[in-house]
């Protein structure tokens, strides 16, 4: 990064772990309605939306493999979105649930390990 760059990220960090946080617990909402029962098509919709929002700011921040991660969430998700049937809880169970639980841990390093 160029000193311009830098100190333009520097002064937006603490917007975009603020955004970052708030996003975080989007998802973790939509988490519990997966987990609730709801219909995992319109929730994992919802995930995409906000992991996308994640992986096209992250990087710019420092975060690559937190914006790795929330772009990984977004490909299953809208995998996801093209299942039916017996496959689509296969598919939360087996790919969603683990890619989100690695989404977590990256944004806890990245929350935490900013404080």
């Amino acid at each position: 990064m160029t000193q311009p760059a830098e100190a333009w990220a520097r002064a937006l960090l603490p917007q975009f772990l603020d955004l970052t946080a708030s996003r975080r617990i989007e998802i973790d909402i939509e988490r519990g309605a997966l987990e609730a029962g709801d219909d995992p098509v319109p929730v994992a919709q919802e995930i995409c939306k906000v992991a996308h929002k994640i992986a096209g700011t992250a990087a710019s921040f420092g975060f690559s493999r937190l914006g790795a991660q929330a772009q990984r969430v977004e490909e299953v998700c809208n995998q996801i979105c093209t299942l039916s049937g017996p496959a689509l809880p296969l598919a939360v169970r087996q790919d969603l649930l683990p890619a989100l639980d690695e989404l977590n841990r990256e944004l806890d390093s990245a929350l935490v390990g900013t404080n």
